[in-house]
């Protein structure tokens, strides 16, 4: 728990990885070639859960589309292009997200609540 503050604390000292996330943002968890869509969720009433997950340790994209997305941002999402990469935690729990220059994996649960006030809620793990 304590490792998880300090953790939490280091992330409030960074600038902001994630975009506005209004109620209505859609979230998918994609194939790395982005033809599979694993799971999708949309933030309502400040949560953000998702009612399946692929295997612990699966490589995954993370698009974001917001709840007025026009057809060039759906598609510059779609290509890739604005896509994060990350993967399904061991404990199937969390989805780790890796950003260029950061020496570590970040918790999008943390990054969630941190950065939007979101609870991120997946089958094995809630925030708590």
């Amino acid at each position: 728990v304590h490792m998880a503050l300090t953790h939490l604390f280091l992330l409030g000292q960074l600038t902001l990885h994630l975009p506005m996330m209004p109620a209505g943002t859609e979230v998918r968890l994609m194939s790395v070639d982005l033809f599979t869509v694993y799971a999708s969720a949309q933030v309502e009433r400040g949560s953000l859960k998702f009612r399946e997950l692929p295997p612990p340790g699966t490589e995954v994209r993370i698009l974001i589309f917001p709840p007025d997305a026009d057809d060039t941002t759906v598609a510059a999402a779609l290509s890739g292009a604005t896509a994060l990469k990350g993967f399904v935690s061991e404990a199937g729990t969390d989805i780790l997200v890796l950003f260029e220059g950061e020496s570590e994996p970040l918790s999008l649960r943390a990054l969630l609540l941190q950065e939007r006030e979101i609870w991120l809620d997946l089958p094995l793990g809630r925030s708590q």
